[in-house]
């Protein structure tokens, strides 16, 4: 069952460890499919993403490491990239890339630029909720998910990240219940799109191996509804370090199997292709 990981963060963003780790990592635990995701480069510096003068060497490590392995395993060169409203997708299309991972992890203000994040930890979720959206959830939420249509529908990312990454800091229902109707509107409405895109939504299991969250994304009931609506899933780690390459795939692999998913979809030969998962 462990036969990729297409969501991986390495020394060159804010990962642990040199690329070829993960590689020799990835063939010690029986994957053939790995792919690399450095948090892509943005106009301005965060604490996460790849630095400009770094995209050549990387771009060149991995291009290295896809011959010195390729009877082994097969590797693939992507980036994470962030969707943001004032880039219009321009970053998407930037790099020579095998693939793209698109994903929301931050508002900026028109004004200053000033960054307000999303998965940064409960004191920048309030800075965002209180200093951005002026204590109103409900905003909060739809302009996430109001954030990711657009993404999927301007940029059409190969992969779409953590699709309700927005529930990392809402351990125990602080913020919103997941069961009330509006919030349930937003997800329908987000998954239309996602449908309509072609883009695969991953089950990402990196915040629990972060210790953030005790399941993945999506939420099973979001899964259900993906299967219902025919969106492909890939199965990812989000992984920062080499040994956490599977980490908890096998409860990611029995969700998609309860939610009636019989197959994932991986990069196989260059072609983003079905593979049965029974």
């Amino acid at each position: 069952m462990r036969i990729s990981n297409y969501h991986t963060h390495c020394k060159f963003c804010d990962g642990v460890g040199e690329p070829r780790a993960f590689v020799e990592q990835a063939i010690a635990k029986g994957f053939k499919h790995l792919g690399f995701s450095s948090h892509a480069p943005l106009p301005f510096e965060t604490v996460w993403n790849m630095k400009e003068s770094s995209v050549e060497s990387y771009l060149d490590t991995v291009q290295k490491l896809k011959q010195e392995f390729k009877e082994d395993i097969e590797i693939y060169c992507g980036m994470e990239i962030d969707f943001f409203e004032s880039d219009n997708g321009k970053l998407f299309n930037k790099y020579d890339l095998d693939y793209v991972i698109g994903s929301v992890h931050f508002f900026r203000t028109a004004a200053d630029e000033t960054c307000y994040g999303i998965d940064g930890g409960d004191d920048d979720f309030r800075r965002t909720l209180n200093d951005y959206f002026k204590g109103d959830m409900r905003a909060f939420v739809k302009a996430y998910y109001g954030r990711i249509q657009d993404m999927v529908r301007l940029c059409k990312p190969a992969v779409l990240g953590h699709f309700d990454i927005i529930k990392k800091s809402n351990r125990d229902e602080k913020f919103f219940s997941e069961k009330e109707g509006w919030y349930r509107e937003a997800v329908q409405e987000t998954l239309l799109a996602v449908k309509e895109s072609g883009t695969i939504l991953e089950i990402n299991t990196g915040a629990m191996i972060r210790g953030f969250l005790s399941v993945p994304y999506p939420s099973d009931w979001i899964l259900h509804e993906c299967k219902r609506l025919d969106i492909p899933i890939t199965i990812n780690s989000d992984t920062h370090a080499p040994e956490n390459l599977d980490g908890y795939f096998d409860l990611a692999f029995s969700m998609a199997r309860e939610a009636g998913y019989t197959e994932q979809v991986i990069l196989k030969n260059g072609i983003w292709q079905k593979v049965n998962i029974l």
